[in-house]
């Protein structure tokens, strides 16, 4: 591989190889990869990661691969390409066009049995929501130690070092667990206490009569500094359960025609509004009558937004116990990322799944080169007496 006399040999003619004298001293391996790789490689670099008790990946900005050997049945020798002077740095002939006992000549640096391939994998945020999880942010994080502030705590650096993730596939992950950057380190809210901001910043809404498609940021964040809550983490937790909208919407327009920072508004989600309840009512019993839970769930609800159980999809399971249907938690969120273990977690909560009650619960799986369907292939049987009843689908 790699020496112009190989490649300019003609049909029917010979080369003579004979090995270097470093032959065997060069520690190579053979990687394979795309055109696309292969630019990254060359412009920004890769990086490979991995612990002691991990297998390797190799990581461009944006993707995390598998690092997989692929036995040649074939050796492959490598040689290196002729330097502008005919020979190799350490002064070893490469090849040469005259004739050597009526042959032509090159030298071997290295021999290799296979090759290392890369195969994509879908990224993994379990060890990063395990890493986060350590120390959650909550009412006592501020009383802390000084000398105890760091321990647990993790950089965006330190996460990089830890996790065999892409760039660009952490900040997907920290978006995902809806993680906030606090001093330098990336924390997760303790629910409890960020359901606590929610409540306030809902009964400031209340009292204040501010509408919940309108909160002024200034407005908003005083009124909870006011009650210990840091600015930061009643910014995090409007975003968590809204939106920022456009500033000319009630936001107030300097004489030189530039926006008041000050005027942010926000407009919060009235999905997530009714699942802040919804969640209050699932972890108060194991199990609901659905009529009841609906009933209790709409009393709780400010004035004007309108609860559905559509919105609870991959947060509940709703079983016929007689006349009577009822719910309980059972959350997508809690469920592994392996398809193969997400089937498994699924078979065993129930043996056979309607396509409505499945689909919520496979809809975020990502496996590289295969759609939902190609997965429910692999792991799960289909099964349709009639046309006009709904599928089942049972473990394959």
């Amino acid at each position: 591989m790699g020496n112009a006399s190989i490649l300019e040999l003609n049909v029917d003619s010979s080369l003579e190889v004979y090995y270097g004298e470093t032959f065997g001293s060069e520690d190579l391996k053979l990687l394979e990869v795309d055109e696309p790789i292969l630019q990254e490689i060359l412009d920004r670099g890769v990086v490979i990661r991995g612990g002691l008790n991990d297998e390797a990946v190799l990581c461009t900005s944006s993707r995390t691969y598998a690092i997989k050997f692929v036995m040649s049945s074939n050796t492959i020798l490598i040689m290196p390409p002729p330097s502008s002077h005919g020979s190799s740095a350490s002064g070893e002939e490469l090849d040469t066009k005259s004739e050597t006992g009526g042959k032509r000549t090159a030298s071997a640096m290295a021999a290799a049995t296979g090759h290392l391939e890369l195969v994509e994998v879908a990224p993994n945020f379990e060890k990063l929501k395990s890493l986060l999880s350590e120390r959650l942010y909550g009412e006592d994080t501020d009383s802390m130690d000084v000398e105890e502030s760091t321990s647990g705590l993790y950089t965006w650096d330190d996460l990089l070092e830890k996790l065999q993730l892409s760039e660009k596939e952490l900040q997907e992950g920290l978006k995902s667990l809806a993680a906030v950057q606090v001093g330098g380190f990336w924390r997760l809210v303790d629910k409890k206490y960020m359901h606590c901001v929610f409540e306030l910043i809902l009964l400031n809404a209340m009292q204040h009569d501010w509408s919940l498609q309108g909160l002024k940021e200034k407005e908003v964040v005083s009124a909870l500094m006011a009650d210990g809550y840091s600015a930061q983490i009643v910014i995090h937790c409007l975003a968590t359960y809204g939106q920022r909208v456009s500033l000319a919407f009630e936001a107030g327009i300097a004489s030189n025609g530039s926006y008041d920072l000050d005027s942010h508004v926000w407009e919060l989600n009235e999905r997530h509004v009714c699942l802040h309840y919804a969640n209050q009512l699932l972890s108060s019993a194991s199990r609901w009558r659905v009529d009841d839970f609906v009933d209790a769930w709409q009393q709780n609800l400010p004035s004007g937004v309108q609860a559905s159980l559509d919105m609870l999809k991959g947060k509940i399971l709703i079983e016929k116990l007689g006349s009577d249907s009822w719910l309980y938690p059972f959350s997508v969120a809690n469920l592994p990322s392996n398809p193969a273990e997400r089937f498994a977690a699924l078979f065993r909560e129930r043996p056979r799944w309607e396509w409505e009650d499945l689909e919520p619960y496979i809809s975020d799986l990502r496996a590289p080169g295969k759609s939902v369907d190609a997965l429910l292939l692999k792991y799960t049987r289909r099964t349709q007496p009639t046309a006009e009843t709904p599928p089942i689908f049972t473990a394959r």
